[in-house]
């Protein structure tokens, strides 16, 4: 078997870490795609664990998302409020402090 194949669970786990713990605030990444073009690994089967390769491949993921000038998204609520009269003013006055 290829060296693909051999490791493909661990490259798996690292790529799903670092999609779910994004680089800039660990953030879960959206619209992103990785391409595995090649990959060498070690001689000795020791260094070919999943404790190396796993955290390898989330930094590879890491690295390529930064390279290509990521930016980041702001979550928008949007809602109705509904008060009476005279907390009208409470309530304005903590949305102002809001963004």
């Amino acid at each position: 078997p290829n060296q693909v194949s051999l490791s493909k669970e661990s490259v798996v786990g690292g790529f799903a870490w670092a999609t779910q713990n994004g680089p800039l605030c660990e953030e879960q990444m959206r619209g992103c795609r990785f391409n595995l073009m090649d990959i060498v690994l070690h001689a000795d089967a020791i260094h070919r664990g999943m404790g190396q390769i796993m955290p390898t491949s989330r930094r590879v993921c890491f690295s390529s998302l930064m390279t290509a000038e990521p930016g980041l998204l702001e979550p928008v609520y949007l809602c109705n409020i509904s008060v009476p009269q005279d907390a009208m003013g409470n309530v304005y006055g903590v949305l102002t402090r809001r963004r």
